[in-house]
């Protein structure tokens, strides 16, 4: 059986799963939040948070599922993300007798419940820990309402120059904090942007968010640009990828980082 997130279906488990696989980063980060690390028997790449999901194996990346992997680890529990899977791929682990828990987390609002999600398929209680991010999300949102809305640009890669479009938690995250992002509009999830639609729209301020390891970085790579308003008023924020760019609980803190520069550059 396939347990849909926004179908609302309840799967009746003979017993709680003790070996479950969490075949994406953000997915293996809110299974160690609703306290079941101790069942990850496998994680996909790029599970790097929290320490100890580096330890266990890598049974999946963006070229898809290694079954075998999969098979030898006798998982009874597959978290997949609804994004990035393939209906065969489930239709493979569930030849081998896997349950599979399909999460979805592309908004905000859907973080706490891709947690809940997760705690009800393992049969744990997770309430708090979504009732804490939700609040934390509600006083920030409270905080910025009254701040003077900022047009940004939301750079998650340089080269080629990569923003983030449409209902994203990113896109949530700058509208939290009072601002909102000049090229939402544009096709696509992760759409590439010329740079003469960058000079076009002349954003007011530059947010990094995942092409630069550090802000230095970033600040430099955007100075050669000194005609943009961003760049001549100075108004360059950068917030560290980890945080921001996983819909796990720990964007409550990128997001809060977030707010503050831009705070900062009104």
């Amino acid at each position: 059986m396939i347990f849909l997130a926004a179908s609302l279906v309840t799967l009746a488990l003979a017993a709680p799963p003790s070996r479950v696989v969490t075949l994406a980063p953000f997915i293996t980060e809110l299974a160690f939040d609703a306290g079941i690390g101790d069942r990850v028997v496998g994680v996909s790449a790029y599970s790097d948070y929290p320490p100890a999901a580096r330890e266990l194996p890598q049974v999946s990346s963006a070229n898809g599922f290694a079954i075998e992997k999969i098979a030898v680890l006798r998982p009874d529990l597959a978290f997949v993300w609804r994004d990035s899977v393939r209906p065969e791929e489930i239709e493979r682990l569930q030849s081998l007798g896997i349950r599979v828990v399909v999460v979805s987390a592309r908004t905000l609002d859907e973080i706490p419940h891709a947690l809940e999600t997760i705690g009800e398929a393992a049969a744990v209680d997770v309430s708090a820990r979504a009732r804490v991010f939700r609040d934390r999300i509600a006083r920030l949102r409270g905080t910025y309402a009254g701040r003077r809305r900022l047009d940004a640009f939301l750079e998650i890669w340089n080269k080629p120059l990569t923003t983030i479009a449409g209902r994203h938690y990113m896109n949530d995250a700058l509208e939290v904090c009072g601002a909102r992002n000049v090229f939402a509009d544009l096709p696509g999830v992760t759409p590439v942007v010329p740079w003469e639609s960058v000079y076009a729209r002349d954003p007011e301020v530059v947010v990094g968010a995942g092409s630069a390891g550090d802000r230095a970085t970033f600040e430099t790579g955007w100075r050669e640009r000194p005609t943009l308003s961003a760049v001549k008023n100075n108004r360059l924020v950068y917030v560290h990828p980890d945080t921001i760019q996983r819909p796990s609980l720990r964007i409550v803190e990128g997001i809060a980082e977030l707010c503050e520069g831009l705070d900062r550059v009104r």
